[in-house]
Formats: C-alpha cells, sequence, structure tokens
C-alpha cells in the first residue's frame, strides 16, 4: 500500500515531465508555433530588442494568413532570413498586419527580440 502511494506522484511526475519536455520541443521547432514564441519572446526580460535588416520577401511567401480580430482585414504571418549589425543570420517571425508586404521596397528594418519582429519599416538599405 505505501509502495502504491509513492509510485502514483513519481508517474504523475514523470507523465508532466514528458508532456513538457514534448510541448517545449513542438515550439522550439514547429513554425505552427510561432504565436507561442512570440508570446515567450515577449514576455522574456533577459532578451533585448535587436535591429535587424533583410532584404524584403516576396509578398506570396507567407506562410500563415489570419483575419485580425475584427474581421476587417487579413493579416500575413512571413519567416524570414535577417541579419543584425555583427552579421549574425536569424531567422524571425514578421506579422504584417492588413497588408502582404511590398516587395519593390527593397529592404525591411526590423527590431527584433528572440526570434519575433516586434516593429518594422522598410529601408532603402541596411543601415538606413
Amino acid at each position: 500500500m505505501a509502495r502504491n502511494k509513492t509510485l502514483i506522484p513519481l508517474v504523475a511526475a514523470l507523465v508532466i515531465v514528458v508532456v513538457c519536455t514534448a510541448a517545449g520541443a513542438w515550439v522550439a521547432q514547429s513554425r505552427d508555433a510561432w504565436f507561442v514564441r512570440t508570446m515567450l519572446d515577449r514576455a522574456a526580460p533577459w532578451q533585448q530588442p535587436d535591429i535587424c535588416y533583410a532584404p524584403t520577401p516576396d509578398a506570396e511567401s507567407y506562410f500563415q494568413i489570419y483575419d485580425d480580430a475584427a474581421g476587417a482585414y487579413e493579416n500575413y504571418v512571413y519567416e524570414i532570413k535577417a541579419e543584425d549589425a555583427e552579421g549574425t543570420a536569424r531567422r524571425v517571425v514578421l506579422v504584417s498586419f492588413g497588408t502582404m508586404l511590398d516587395e519593390n521596397k527593397p529592404y525591411v528594418k526590423m527590431s527584433v527580440k528572440g526570434s519575433s519582429v516586434c516593429a518594422w519599416e522598410y529601408a532603402d538599405a541596411p543601415g538606413d
């Protein structure tokens, strides 16, 4: 009887660890977990925003589209390969609210926290 009382909490703890590990792996690797990563990136106080640049991707290269909260517009989610001031490459997720990106603009300047773009604007060249 005492053995069952010890075994049940251990099995429950093991199940919790397995579920949390699987969820963490999904968030870290899945493109579909971009929203969860965005929330974690924005809440993490140890991450400071970096300025990154990337060539403006093709307008049709978004990987997800969803309606805004009011249902008036569609938001486009892009995964972009960007570089910071030191030239370090990183993959970031940019959400363009209400419109596709304008591929006639040469570059996108982004404030990036983790893998999430907090703010962005078009630029003529890196460093603008």
